[in-house]
């Protein structure tokens, strides 16, 4: 039966979606509140990369091996319907430690990978260097990541896209959604800003990081923005052949020889700016990595906006109280690597047929209670909070992340934690200031601080100030789910 089916957000996933219920014969019609694929989908970097991008093994990861499956059999579909390549590369990643603490890491993340059905070679320095000729003389581990992928992801959403208009769907561009209307208790449309009513069958939220500002069902989805900037550098084409990745950021090559470098994680809100703290961070990181590239020429930076949940994973699957109504929302760092795979999902469920994969752990019901929550971590680096919380989510866990010291009191004085994790190089605060104040409103609670291995100063100030356990970066990583069993 024809249905017409209402998508809210014209980037990568949206139009994704928009084109496999498009092929099903459905009528579809998108609504994008700016230009088409413009956000977070034009701001990315374009890895198809789960190892690259998962932080620990469990349902994520087993998603996003999926996912870059589904890309592969996809592909040749999309470019057949859209007549549009999106240059997929299949050129893997290089993943470099130019440090002893950074050698620590990936070793981890070797384990698990391999664990976890990975595919993953430890390389010797020189074994990389002849691969890639660029990378740092200073690297002293290597792993290749040799399914790892990359794509233009600005073709890529254009290519959906193209497809899902050549299907029949239709896109409209500079439609922004106010709320999703719900009569005698099912989805029955949306109304525009402009106050312009769309009825539909189905609705599909998948706005990215303004899902969460569209009213409806009352549903909280721990939605907000996290802001990347990205750097992006004029080379010759070859000039690096493999993607260039270490725990400091990325670099990324494109065949006309553009190379992309990245990227930052901000809380910024819906600030898209370019900064100069990180535009310093992206070209340290990118120096550190590949010295041989440093008399490029800057051709441009910009900035995106990721969605992310409260949890880092994304949000599939039906209301948990309208019926009619779906999301395809929270795909934060790895949109492009889970689009194919969302764009299958959500057509099996507006076809009312059982998804391939199981969608419980990534359900918009995990947040419909209120977590207990017994550790809080003040830790501003936000992909180090994404591989506390895969840990996390292994144990049942769920742990409240805060940006400084004023937010962490406040935290301490309503949650009442166990524990406290503090990140001593970042902390936006005085190392004694953080255990003084807060063994002054929470005599009890467990204070656990990390930082570098290097930053010796704040661990020796930590000791003094108090805190019950003093660990470096590593070992708070290696330690990190007896902590959390302990909280």
């Amino acid at each position: 039966m024809k249905k017409r089916v209402l998508i809210i957000g014209g980037g990568v996933i949206g139009c994704s979606i928009a084109w496999r219920v498009a092929r099903e014969n459905n009528a579809v019609t998108l609504l994008e509140r700016g230009r088409l694929g413009r956000e977070a989908s034009w701001a990315s970097a374009g890895m198809i990369a789960p190892q690259a991008e998962a932080q620990a093994p469990g349902p994520f990861f087993q998603l996003c091996l999926r996912a870059r499956e589904t890309f592969e059999a996809t592909l040749e579909m999309l470019k057949a319907d859209s007549n549009i390549d999106p240059e997929y590369d299949r050129e893997g990643i290089l993943y470099l430690a130019l440090n002893e603490q950074e050698r620590d890491e990936l070793q981890q993340r070797a384990q698990w990978l391999a664990s976890a059905g990975g595919t993953i070679d430890e390389l010797s320095v020189s074994a990389a260097r002849q691969l890639e000729p660029a990378i740092s003389p200073n690297a002293i581990y290597v792993l290749r990541m040799p399914l790892e992928r990359r794509i233009e992801n600005r073709r890529l959403t254009l290519a959906y896209a193209s497809a899902a208009v050549a299907k029949g769907a239709v896109l409209l561009e500079g439609v922004s959604v106010k709320r999703v209307r719900v009569n005698a208790g099912r989805a029955t449309g949306v109304t525009t800003n402009d106050g312009r009513d769309f009825e539909a069958d189905v609705i599909v939220n998948a706005a990215g990081a303004w899902s969460g500002q569209i009213e409806g069902p009352g549903e909280s989805l721990g939605s907000y923005p996290v802001r990347g900037q990205i750097i992006c550098f004029d080379g010759r084409p070859g000039q690096l052949h493999w993607s260039v990745f270490s725990l400091g950021g990325y670099l990324v090559p494109r065949r006309d020889g553009r190379i992309l470098a990245g990227s930052t994680m901000e809380e910024a809100g819906f600030d898209k700016s370019v900064t100069l703290a990180g535009v310093a961070k992206i070209t340290r990181a990118a120096l550190e990595m590949a010295p041989a590239l440093s008399e490029l020429p800057l051709r441009e930076s910009w900035a995106g906006l990721r969605p992310a949940t409260r949890d880092f994973m994304p949000v599939l699957g039906p209301s948990p109280s309208v019926p009619n109504l779906f999301y395809a929302v929270g795909h934060f760092r790895s949109g492009i690597l889970l689009s194919a795979i969302t764009g299958e999902i959500l057509s099996d469920l507006i076809q009312v047929r059982t998804p391939s994969i199981d969608l419980a752990p990534f359900s918009p019901q995990r947040f419909a209670s209120k977590p207990k929550i017994s550790t809080i971590a003040l830790v501003r680096d936000i992909l180090f909070r994404s591989r506390i919380d895969a840990v996390a989510q292994a144990l049942g866990k769920e742990v409240a992340y805060v940006s400084d010291l004023e937010q962490a009191l406040k935290q301490c004085d309503e949650i009442k934690p166990t524990t406290l994790f503090v990140d001593l190089s970042e902390s936006g605060s005085s190392t004694a200031s953080v255990g003084a104040r807060v063994r002054a409103l929470a005599s009890t609670v467990r204070l656990v601080g990390f930082a570098s291995h290097v930053d010796l100063k704040a661990l020796k100030t930590a000791r003094d100030a108090g805190f019950d356990l003093i660990l470096s970066r590593s070992e708070f990583t290696n330690r990190l789910e007896e902590l959390l069993k302990q909280s």
